[in-house]
């Protein structure tokens, strides 16, 4: 059973700070290998003007780390780990609402100037709901990953 707030020790307490106040090249909470399957996806969906394949592959990964550290500076990791477990999660209404919000303040936050907002916004909401998805109960982002569009 988790521990309540009163319970936390030094040690545990000093771990949660330090995972809030992680410096920007330890804030990814996607590994490598979820990062290339989304920007796979991604890939399917995106098309960036005027750069080769290959090219595209590598902006969509930059993008995809971008929007990954955005989300680990706006959401608890705590519920960013939701999305590895299929027992426990959130809701689908929850989801929706969540994804809503996350996508609205990223394109505000993150800007690709070598993009239209229309495409900014679609890469943004498209990432995000597949993310944010992945903690609904009894899904995952590794199975979500997996499943063909």
């Amino acid at each position: 059973m988790a521990k309540k707030i009163s319970e936390l020790n030094n040690t545990e307490y000093n771990s949660l700070l330090n995972d809030f106040y992680a410096e920007p090249k330890l804030r990814n909470q996607l590994s490598k290998d979820e990062i290339k399957a989304l920007a796979e996806k991604l890939n399917s969906k995106i098309k960036i003007p005027i750069i080769g394949e290959t090219g595209e592959e590598k902006i969509l990964i930059k993008i995809i780390l971008k929007i990954d550290n955005f989300l680990y500076e706006n959401m608890p990791n705590e519920f960013y780990d939701l999305v590895r477990t299929t027992e426990k999660g959130i809701e689908k209404e929850e989801a929706k609402m969540i994804a809503e919000r996350l996508t609205m303040l990223a394109n505000e936050k993150i800007n690709l100037p070598f993009l239209s907002e229309k495409v900014e916004e679609k890469i943004f909401r498209y990432v995000i709901e597949l993310i944010v998805n992945s903690a609904i109960k009894k899904h995952d982002l590794n199975e979500t990953l997996k499943k063909p569009e």
